[in-house]
């Protein structure tokens, strides 16, 4: 990595004085911009607060890897950045990875090296591994590619691995207990990258376009608990206009949601199709009356009612709600970075609704760009200290840059907003479900059910995807019980 002669706390000093100093949301249509400055003063009384309340880890103070690089695969530019870069920007969570990054070579004696190798990145890692090369440390993947790639036996078990504490608050207990089947666990997902909070999904709002349809935002129902299943149905099926006149529903037109491909929802509202039992076994569990009736809601608002649409292709939900002609938007959290920043909607952000009231607590349905470390590693106490570092740099400095300042502060619009994003960030979830899944299975019931071409109900789609759900958890159930061999 490129080095500075920035001090090694102003950043972290410069994120707890935003943190702790109150931040201006703008009322207006014009995104609030964050307040990346701080006083001698803010800046020492902050750095002494963050060095007071900061979490230590369990690392040994003695190790020194004498200079070894930490390699990490990944596919492309746009993950890298995530996790490893090579100099400052000005960007606050660029630069919040950066200072995370030297943190962990100055510790350690270390370099932390990005390797991205393209769409090929998986099959590289393989043949290298079969060559009888140790060409990584770590890759950061597609979550499905991932996980099917070690199935093939390429990949350790990182509980074998030494200093991976998961009662840490940088291992997110929703991911070990998800990722974790009979103690054995391939995948991670933590903060050595921050793609599980950009991944997270949320429903946007068009603050003027509810507004015009005499629509109140929900942050009330929320708070309250009552946000629910049926409140966003009623808030949206019957918002419709024809706007380009031509008598037909299209993609042209106005609706209250338009959908596009549900990714992470079917959790959301608290199913989980597989599950594992005391003695670590999985087994299916979605054939029930929770899912009949969520599917029979869902399908029913984006056929039936004039206000739900499915779309896809280039006139997708993205496109329809950066033009003004959708009022809900479901995606990630990471798309008020991207799409949305250049877009002039006014949006607000809330969680997604609960199954009914009875649900306990608001349920936020992640993704994620797991890690998983190569069988063709010669060194594993590096290994598993690398982890331990990033990720705990990455919880202390990467999440509140990400989190707390870029997402509430400068892409919000609203201090509802950022109330709601609290929620989010409390109760985010990943499904084992979908991340083994292979692109089939129930996890995939939601995002199948609600294309238009799909004209059955569960009860058929469950009886013509069963036999090949179980073969596939059966395949599971074998690859983690011959972990323990």
């Amino acid at each position: 990595m490129k080095k500075t002669k920035i001090s090694p706390k102003i950043l972290s000093a410069l994120l707890a004085a935003l943190l702790l100093s109150s931040f201006v949301i703008s009322c207006g249509a014009e995104k609030p911009a964050a307040d990346t400055t701080a006083s001698l003063q803010e800046t020492t009384a902050a750095e002494t607060e963050a060095e007071s309340t900061e979490v230590p880890d369990n690392l040994p103070a003695d190790l020194d890897f004498g200079g070894k690089s930490f390699r990490m695969v990944f596919q492309a530019e746009e993950y890298r950045v995530q996790s490893i870069v090579e100099e400052e920007t000005g960007d606050v969570v660029n630069d919040a990875v950066y200072e995370a990054n030297r943190r962990v070579e100055e510790r350690f004696n270390v370099s932390l090296e990005a390797l991205v190798l393209g769409d090929s990145y998986l099959s590289s890692i393989k043949k290298s591994i079969q060559a009888g090369d140790n060409s990584c440390e770590a890759v950061s993947g597609h979550d499905l590619e991932l996980a099917n790639a070690t199935l093939e036996n390429f990949y350790i078990d990182v509980n074998t691995l030494p200093y991976l504490d998961y009662d840490k608050p940088w291992w997110p207990k929703y991911s070990v207990d998800s990722l974790t089947v009979g103690n054995h666990m391939v995948l991670i997902s933590n903060f050595m990258t921050y793609e599980n909070l950009h991944a997270t999904r949320i429903f946007y709002i068009n603050k003027p376009l509810a507004d015009s349809w005499g629509l109140e935002m929900p942050y009330d129902k929320v708070r309250s608990g009552v946000w629910t299943l049926d409140e966003l149905i009623s808030m949206s099926k019957d918002i419709y206009s024809d706007v380009n006149g031509n008598g037909e529903r299209d993609a042209y037109d106005l609706y209250g949601w338009v959908c596009t491909d549900p990714y992470a929802m079917l959790e959301s509202f608290g199913i989980t199709p597989i599950k594992e039992d005391a003695d670590g076994v999985l087994y299916i569990d979605i054939n029930n009356e929770k899912t009949v009736t969520l599917m029979d809601k869902i399908t029913r608002l984006l056929k039936e009612t004039p206000g739900g649409t499915y779309l896809s292709g280039e006139r997708n939900s993205s496109k329809l709600f950066t033009e003004g002609l959708s009022v809900f938007h479901y995606a990630r959290l990471g798309v008020c970075t991207t799409y949305l920043r250049d877009s002039e909607i006014e949006y607000g952000m809330v969680p997604i609704p609960k199954y009914d009231e009875f649900q306990e607590d608001y349920i936020s349905g992640s993704t994620d760009r797991p890690v998983a470390v190569p069988i063709s590693i010669d060194d594993p106490e590096f290994v598993g200290c690398m982890i331990e570092a990033m990720t705990a740099e990455g919880w202390r400095l990467v999440r509140p840059a990400f989190f707390e300042i870029a997402l509430k502060n400068k892409y919000s619009y609203d201090a509802d907003s950022a109330e709601m994003l609290d929620i989010v960030g409390r109760t985010i979830i990943l499904d084992f479900s979908y991340i083994y899944s292979d692109y089939s299975g129930f996890a995939w019931t939601l995002m199948d059910m609600v294309r238009p071409d799909f004209k059955g109900d569960f009860a058929s789609y469950y009886a013509k995807n069963e036999k090949k759900a179980q073969k596939r958890v059966d395949k599971l159930n074998k690859f983690f019980a011959e972990l323990g061999g």
